[in-house]
């Protein structure tokens, strides 16, 4: 029977909890899954790669880690990387989606829909990485004429649920009286927040502010309005990162890096 270990920042992530089940539906009758649960900390993860490593056959980690030492396991440790990248010394095959693109094409969207003051909440990272998805949201302001400005990116603590802590920011960012027609948040469940909180304000969606937020969980179609979203085609990510562990498994190397598409799914957040 081959062990296999994964290790997710938060089970409270639906997309996260979405990767852990997909890995879990596709496993072969030979294979168990060991799932842990990091809680958004550098540390736990840590402790987890170490232990995992220990009784599994390979490892597949959705890492908060800005840098992944080579202290922490064993160089032909079968380990594969799914959705983040931290930097390592090592090849380690990955798996996910080009963030920056996908990060692009969203605010080119708003930009598109008229937006021209877009709040970013690109998410939390335990070990602040360098987020991809902040160059995206850059690169598209840049080639549209409108100004990067730095303020205008709210990251997020990992300290309370995503809806909170968004909730949280957009209440204090609006009372400051910025005008902002636009928001980007990197969860439906995120968005769940920034529009609780737009509604206390008195504003509404996509009336006064457009909506986009990544994943397209069934969330996107309970909130309402229902929320525009970027499809992340987590089902593909988990079958990729089982089959480049496979391969390390059975001897063979798998490809460095496989890039996963997304797709913009159109809702009434941005009519």
């Amino acid at each position: 029977m081959k062990k296999i270990g994964m290790i997710i920042p938060t089970t409270d992530n639906s997309f996260f909890s979405f990767l852990g089940h997909q890995v879990q539906k596709q496993l072969r009758e030979d294979e168990q899954l060991f799932l842990c649960d990091s809680s958004n900390s550098s540390e736990k993860e840590k402790e987890y790669l170490k232990s995992l490593s220990a009784f599994c056959d390979g490892v597949i980690d959705v890492s908060g880690l800005s840098e992944l030492g080579e202290d922490l396991i064993e160089e032909n440790y079968p380990l594969v990387l799914a959705d983040r990248k931290p930097v390592t010394a090592r090849e380690i095959p990955w798996v996910g989606n080009d963030d920056s693109s996908a990060m692009e094409e969203a605010t080119e969207y708003l930009i598109h829909k008229g937006c021209k003051n877009i709040l970013l909440m690109p998410g939390y990272i335990a070990e602040k990485q360098e987020n991809p998805r902040i160059s995206g949201y850059r690169k598209a302001l840049e080639n549209k004429g409108l100004q990067y400005d730095e303020s205008f990116v709210l990251n997020r603590k990992g300290v309370k649920s995503s809806e909170e802590e968004t909730a949280e920011l957009v209440m204090g960012y609006f009372r400051k009286g910025i005008k902002i027609d636009g928001i980007i948040t990197s969860s439906d469940r995120a968005a769940f927040g920034a529009v609780k909180a737009l509604g206390r304000l008195g504003y509404y969606v996509p009336e006064d502010v457009r909506l986009i937020s990544f994943d397209n969980s069934p969330y996107s179609l309970m909130a309402s309005p229902s929320i525009t979203s970027i499809d992340r085609n987590g089902a593909l990510i988990a079958r990729k990162a089982l089959e480049a562990l496979r391969c390390l498994l059975d001897g063979s190397k798998p490809e460095t890096e496989t890039v996963i598409p997304v797709s913009l799914v159109k809702n009434d957040s941005t009519r």
